[in-house]
C-alpha cells in the first residue's frame, strides 16, 4: 500500500478524531499517506484538541471555509475551491468522505479531479432528512438530491451504508448501482478499552450521551425522567454532549438549564473522558429519531451496559431487542420511562443484558473487525 494516498473529507476534525481516526492510523501503518480536510467547527476548544491529536499522530491537516450548514454562500463557495485545491496538491488515490456535508462537497470537488476513487460513508442521513419540515428545507432538499444525482453518475464511487433503511432511502433517490454498495455496521469500537467495570457503583445513573439536538431525543429523555422521578424511583438522569453547534436543531443552553432547575436531569456538557462516565452508568438511553449506526450504543454494549433506544433506522440495528436492551416507539417518553423502570427494578436483568451486549460488541463492533472492511476498499 506504499502508493496509497487517502484524503478524508469531513465536517470537522473533532468528529474525525472521535469516529474515524483508527482508519487513518491503519492506513499509515500499512505504508499509505493520509490527509484530513475539514470545514469549520464553531466549538474551537474541541476542534483545537482534535487538530492537536492529528498533529501528534503526524497526520496532515487542512481546513476549508465551509461550515456544517449552509450559513454563508460565499464561505461555502470559497471552501469548495479550497477543497479542490488541497485535493489537487495532495493528489489522492482515494478520497473517503463522511457526513452529509462532507459527502456533498467531496462529490463536487472530485468532478474537477479525475481518476480518483471515492468512498462515501453514509453515517446517517443528517438533519436534512430528519426533523421538522419547512418550505426552505424542502426546497434545499430538492436541490441537494438533484445535484447528487448528477454528481454520483460521473464518479468512481463505493458507498458504505451502516443500515438497510438508509440504503433503501437513497436508492430510490439516486438510482444507486448495488454493485457499488457495501454494508459496514458503524465505525467500530475499541472493545479492549471500552470494557465493563467489575465493581460498578450502586447508584442508578442513566445516561444520554449525544449532541444536544432535538433529533437525538433529548426532549423525550427529559419527559421520561420526569415520569420516572414522579414515581419516586431512585435514579439520576444525565445528559452529556456538545451544545455549541450551527445545526438548526440545536437546543439552546437556556432551555437545557431550565430543565436542570426543575430537578429532573443533570447536564454535563461535552465530556472528553466518556469511558469514566460509562463506568458510573447503569443504563444508557438514546431516544434518537434516526441514526446511521450510533457509536453510543456500540460503546454501551462494549461496556456491558443495557440500553433503551428507539425502534428507528440505525438504533434498531445496534441492539438485540429484549436481549441487549429495549426498543421503544419513536417520540414516546412513557414507553422510554416504562423500560427504564423495568431495568431499575431488575438488577439481574441489567447484568444479563449487559453481558449479552458485551458479547455482541466483541463479535460485531470491534475495530479489528470493522477497520479491515473499510481500509480494503481504499486499494
Amino acid at each position: 500500500m506504499s502508493n496509497l494516498r487517502v484524503a478524508y473529507v469531513i465536517n470537522d476534525a473533532a468528529f474525525f478524531v472521535s469516529h474515524r481516526l483508527p482508519l487513518a492510523l491503519s492506513t499509515i501503518q500499512k505504508g499509505g499517506k493520509v490527509i484530513v480536510i475539514t470545514g469549520q467547527n464553531i466549538n474551537k476548544i474541541l476542534e483545537d484538541e482534535a487538530i492537536d491529536t492529528l498533529r501528534k499522530n503526524k497526520i496532515e491537516y487542512k481546513c476549508c471555509m465551509f461550515s456544517q450548514g449552509f450559513i454563508n454562500p460565499i464561505f461555502e463557495i470559497v471552501g469548495l475551491f479550497q477543497l479542490i485545491y488541497f485535493l489537487w496538491v495532495f493528489r489522492p488515490t482515494t478520497v473517503h468522505s463522511v457526513t452529509s456535508k462532507g459527502n456533498f462537497m467531496a462529490a463536487i470537488a472530485l468532478n474537477f479531479i479525475k481518476k480518483t476513487k471515492i468512498i462515501i460513508s453514509i453515517s446517517g442521513l443528517g438533519t436534512i432528512f430528519t426533523g421538522h419540515t419547512t418550505l426552505k428545507k424542502s426546497i434545499f432538499l430538492f436541490i441537494y438530491k438533484s445535484i447528487l444525482k448528477i454528481l454520483y453518475f460521473r464518479l468512481n464511487y463505493t458507498i458504505i451504508f451502516q443500515n438497510q433503511d438508509d440504503f433503501k432511502k437513497l436508492e430510490t433517490i439516486l438510482n444507486l448501482n448495488s454493485n457499488n454498495v457495501v454494508f459496514v455496521p458503524g465505525s467500530g469500537v475499541n472493545t479492549t478499552y471500552m470494557s465493563p467495570l467489575k465493581n460498578k457503583t450502586e447508584e442508578m445513573n442513566i445516561l444520554l450521551p449525544a449532541r444536544i439536538l432535538f433529533e437525538k431525543g433529548i426532549y423525550e429523555f427529559f419527559e421520561a425522567a420526569k415520569i420516572v422521578k414522579n414515581k419516586n424511583l431512585k435514579a439520576n438522569f444525565y445528559i452529556v454532549g456538545d451544545n455549541n453547534s450551527l445545526n438548526p436543531s440545536c437546543i439552546k443552553k437556556e432551555e437545557i438549564n431550565s430543565w436542570v432547575k426543575q430537578g429532573f436531569i443533570h447536564y454535563l456538557d461535552y465530556q472528553k473522558d466518556i469511558k469514566s462516565l460509562y463506568d458510573k452508568t447503569r443504563i444508557v438511553c438514546l431516544p434518537s429519531w434516526r441514526e446511521g449506526f450510533p457509536k453510543v450504543l456500540m460503546e454501551a454494549a462494549s461496556c456491558g451496559i443495557p440500553t433503551v433506544t428507539t425502534d428507528v433506522p440505525g438504533c434498531r440495528d445496534a441492539i438485540i431487542d429484549k436481549k441487549t436492551g429495549f426498543l421503544v416507539p419513536l417520540k414516546n417518553p412513557k414507553a422510554i420511562a416504562d423500560k427504564i423502570e423495568i431495568l431499575i427494578k431488575n438488577k439481574e436483568l441489567q447484568k444479563r443484558m449487559g453481558k449479552a451486549g458485551r458479547l455482541l460488541a466483541i463479535r460485531k463492533f470491534d475495530l479489528k473487525t470493522i477497520i479491515p472492511q473499510i481500509v480494503n476498499l481504499y486499494v
